[in-house]
């Protein structure tokens, strides 16, 4: 079975709220921080694993929440249709282990916790912020690998390669789901603004005491 993981939320929340009030002015202010953004969304349902009866291995959302938990589901992957929340958790939850019966219950909540983070609205987002966190993963797993003591200099050098192809992929994910939440609004910037003596506005760099005004 998952863990207990509203009663740990509680006891964090617990310990926010403590530090703020005994804590020093910047360590209130960030714990304050960590409370408002807790509020914000509902926590992470968490996973119950089983075998059904005929001793399959079964995935289910927090039977204690109940319908919160579906909720919350909803509101982690920012999908309307439960169809589609299942299906991004399945493919999440295979980004640890193929075989369901391998899974940890930790890694499972982690990934749905990173999904959260990134705080998708919509299915672009829900998709894009899945494959987010599986490039992440990705990305982990080879600087992991690049690091192991017995590991070769070949084997360093090709995990420090793709882990640098995973993390540069991971900058445009994060480029294309800023773009997606501006909607393709662009932001003009006006450096300078001088106005002659005759009314006439000019908008232009300045360099070197030199005026470029633009065409």
């Amino acid at each position: 079975m998952a863990k207990t993981k509203p009663k740990q939320d509680n006891e964090q929340n617990a310990a926010l709220a403590e530090c703020s009030v005994n804590a020093s002015e910047p360590e209130a202010r960030v714990a304050q921080w960590l409370l408002d953004a807790k509020r914000e969304r509902p926590t992470p349902p968490t996973l119950d694993f089983g075998h059904d009866e005929s001793g399959g291995f079964t995935v289910a959302l927090d039977k204690k929440r109940g319908r919160k938990a579906l909720l919350a589901l909803h509101s982690v992957t920012g999908l309307r249709n439960s169809d589609a929340a299942f299906m991004l958790l399945d493919q999440l939850l295979r980004l640890s282990a193929s075989d369901f019966s391998r899974l940890d219950p930790s890694k499972a909540d982690a990934a749905l916790a990173l999904m959260d983070e990134l705080k998708p609205s919509d299915g672009p987002e829900a998709m894009l912020a899945a494959q987010m966190v599986a490039v992440h993963y990705a990305a982990m797993q080879c600087f992991s690998r690049a690091m192991l003591e017995d590991q070769s200099l070949v084997g360093r050098e090709l995990n420090l390669k793709h882990g640098g192809k995973l993390s540069r992929i991971y900058a445009q994910q994060v480029e294309a789901l800023d773009k997606h939440r501006r909607k393709g609004q662009q932001t003009v910037v006006v450096e300078h603004v001088h106005v002659n003596d005759g009314g006439q506005a000019i908008v232009g760099n300045v360099s070197a005491g030199r005026e470029v005004i633009p065409k």
